[in-house]
């Protein structure tokens, strides 16, 4: 019986737009059970504690910004914690799409509500042979946004008959980690392009092009369509 679990994470909130420009993201990580991935979290695990962290999540925007418990490690330490994670991404059989929502076209919950609804439904009904090619899907998200989780029950429950949801938290899933740095990038990607990198973002990358070359492309090679093409 083939699996297809999906790790779900998302960026921004369904309160007011107080900030132009402003972005919602939503991003899918999805990862067919058939493709063992114990040996990249175990190396990843052993990797991070080698290293000297004391870390269960790879908190990608935190890691940057120097928040949380990561606010007692140098810049150095903290890049070298996020390139372990870009390495993890980029060694597992794992692939994502990223919804973007403009919030100047969503300024309000209802809006919001009403627009990402609208993507949603028309990425899975775009990507609807994938999702046929397996026998049960799990998907997993925090219930971290309610009106998100009510949105995507909604367009998984109505169009298969074969899934499942779980509430999982970052700590338990490396996945789920993965699905927050793919997000991050998304918008990263963003405002790198809007020339509106904040003051920690353009620190943490100082090296020229590294965004762009070594993270952006990553996550790139990652999307759904490149596998797509190759099934």
């Amino acid at each position: 019986m083939r699996e297809l679990s999906v790790f779900i994470d998302e960026s921004g909130d369904f309160g007011e737009a107080k900030e132009c420009p402003s972005y919602y993201l939503v991003t899918f990580v999805f990862h067919d059970q058939e493709e063992d991935i114990n040996h990249q979290i175990a190396k990843l695990e052993e990797s991070v504690k080698s290293a000297g962290f004391n870390v269960e999540y790879i908190h990608t925007g935190p890691v940057i910004r120097r928040e949380e418990i990561f606010k007692g490690y140098s810049i150095n330490e903290r890049r070298k914690l996020l390139y372990k994670m870009l390495n993890f991404v980029n060694s597992c059989p794992i692939y994502s799409i990223t919804i973007i929502i403009d919030r100047k076209e969503a300024e309000n919950r209802d809006s919001l509500t009403g627009k990402l609804t609208k993507e949603i439904n028309i990425t899975m009904d775009k990507y609807q042979k994938f999702f046929l090619e397996f026998d049960k899907i799990i998907v997993y998200y925090d219930n971290g946004q309610n009106e998100l989780s009510v949105i995507l029950k909604t367009a998984f429950l109505t169009r298969f008959s074969n899934v499942e949801f779980r509430k999982a938290e970052p700590q338990k899933y490396r996945l789920l980690q993965a699905a927050d740095f793919i997000c991050s990038m998304e918008l990263l990607k963003i405002k790198r392009n809007e020339k509106r990198l904040s003051r920690s973002e353009t620190k943490f990358f100082y090296k020229p092009q590294e965004l762009k070359k070594t993270f952006l492309k990553c996550i790139e090679k990652k999307q759904l369509q490149v596998y797509e093409r190759n099934i």
